[in-house]
């Protein structure tokens, strides 16, 4: 039984770089087609079944040996088999649904948007009647094509018979270790903990964008108001476009994480038709050839988004290339993700908006309560998120989860939401666990890094050094065990939470 999985090994990590690549070229607009079924018909162990018992079987044998380092390595390929098993059964779906996206026009007024203008256009839209105009564009065109969406949504429901499991989240939390229960009990305690707190700035916001505008359940607040008002518009005029880029890369070099990282990490900021509006890094090669690919915007949500991808980049960037290929590819997802919301949670420090934006101090002060609110709002639509996820995987994509995924939405955002979103707005298997586990993560490596090298550690080298050697390891650790790493603790989900509270609060 050796045998597929060392098979798997030896080809994993060029099927990984074609599969950036096509991610890459798809994302960067240099191809509107993603040959996804092609890929897995090169590659057909990684989404065979058989393979993925052999990596059980052999998973068992190094647990059974107490070997740590194999055990760690195999249940991190046999997590990428049960995934890719998945994305194989979905290939032909992927597929139509990218060509469907980019071949799409909407009537808008008396215009025909593409698909991806039409999204990238909802946050931008000043006029409220044309915002809503916007959204109703894009949510009934994909209740209309909620079949094909659909179809790839079911690929879960193939994925738990294909490999003779009793349900899709028990696959999920077998192959990740991740316990689902547990999580949706943080995730609830931690919508409820912060509720006040987000109702209040709601409020605060939603006026700044029209005054009489009121989030529900009293006013008729909906999901395009939420996303202009997290945009915060009137803080524009600190945030230029041509602004952010030196900024983040002053600040990475004085940080000693140069941007580039000595070339390992390329940088696509070439402006192209087709071009995904969010920043996104694709791994072609770890650590060698990590791609940045980035759309230069203006506003505090480029400058996030833009110092999250880097958080990414620096990651891969400086894993061991000595590593065993499933710690340089593969890993608990929510680790990645954790050092991406470390350098976007550099919002939250007055002094480093100072010293790289020039903010006045009040100006400052708004943009860190405006951050932890942005960042509170996205943590409460996934703790949303998480929970309708897993009845989706379980129940399927039928018309009666689109009812079900707007009142999660509803509850957590307080704002009305259009049901057409229900199979846009997910996550691949189940996903949102991961940035769920990774902002408690996140929270615990920040209070490190201050307890260790004060408050202004984005500016000591010696933390950066001190990153670096987590950042070198690659897949070794998940994200239970880094949080008890550097704090002694568990993961909180809630105590995450309650920091961007005080924030608000404060």
């Amino acid at each position: 039984m050796d045998r597929p999985v060392h098979s798997v090994r030896a080809r994993l990590d060029d099927f990984l770089a074609e599969l950036a690549t096509l991610h890459y070229r798809h994302g960067a607009g240099l191809s509107t087609d993603l040959p996804v079924s092609a890929l897995h018909a090169t590659f057909p162990e990684l989404s065979d079944p058989a393979t993925f018992a052999a990596a059980t079987e052999a998973l068992e044998k190094a647990r059974s040996k107490n070997d740590t380092l194999a055990a760690r390595r195999l249940q991190l390929l046999r997590e990428l088999i049960a995934g890719q098993v998945e994305e194989a059964l979905a290939a032909s779906d992927t597929e139509a649904v990218a060509k469907l996206e980019a071949q799409a026009r909407l009537p808008v007024d008396d215009q025909a948007l593409s698909f991806g203008e039409v999204l990238a256009q909802v946050p931008l839209e000043t006029q409220r009647g044309r915002r809503a105009l916007l959204e109703r564009a894009v949510g009934n065109f994909l209740w209309g094509e909620r079949g094909r969406y659909g179809a790839r949504r079911e690929a879960a429901l193939r994925t738990t018979e294909r490999l003779g499991a009793k349900s899709y989240p028990q696959l999920r939390e077998a192959v990740s270790g991740i316990a689902h229960d547990k999580l949706v009990q943080a995730a609830e305690e931690t919508l409820k903990r912060t509720e006040d707190a987000y109702r209040d700035v709601l409020s605060y916001v939603l006026r700044k964008l029209e005054p009489t505008l009121r989030p529900l359940p009293g006013g008729d607040a909906r999901r395009h108001d939420l996303q202009a008002a997290l945009r915060a518009p009137w803080m524009d005029s600190f945030f230029r476009r041509e602004d952010l880029m030196p900024a983040v890369t002053r600040w990475l070099e004085e940080w000693n994480l140069p941007p580039a990282a000595k070339g390992r990490i390329r940088i696509d900021d070439e402006p192209r038709p087709g071009k995904a509006r969010r920043p996104f890094v694709t791994a072609v090669r770890v650590p060698d050839e990590v791609r940045l690919v980035i759309h230069l915007e203006g506003g505090m949500d480029a400058l996030s988004g833009l110092l999250h991808e880097f958080g990414h980049a620096q990651h891969l960037a400086h894993v061991s290339d000595t590593a065993p290929v499933e710690l340089r590819r593969l890993g608990d997802a929510s680790v990645t993700e954790a050092y991406a919301s470390l350098t976007e949670r550099l919002l939250l420090s007055p002094e480093w908006l100072k010293r790289y934006l020039h903010l006045p101090t009040t100006s400052a002060r708004d943009t860190v309560r405006l951050a932890a609110f942005q960042a509170l709002a996205v943590m409460r639509r996934h703790c949303a998120k998480l929970v309708y996820e897993l009845s989706l995987s379980t129940r399927g994509a039928s018309e009666e989860r689109a009812e079900e995924y707007a009142a999660g939405q509803r509850r957590a955002l307080f704002v009305e939401p259009h049901p057409g979103f229900f199979l846009f707005d997910v996550d691949p298997q189940l996903y949102s666990a991961r940035y769920l586990r990774a902002w408690a993560l996140e929270a615990r490596l920040t209070a490190r890094l201050m307890e260790r090298f004060n408050e202004d550690f984005w500016r000591n080298p010696s933390a950066s050094a001190w990153l670096k050697g987590l950042f070198s390891r690659g897949g070794t650790d998940d994200a239970e065990a880094l949080s008890t790493e550097v704090s002694g603790t568990a993961l909180s989900l809630p105590e995450a939470g309650a920091r961007l509270v005080a924030i608000l609060n404060g």
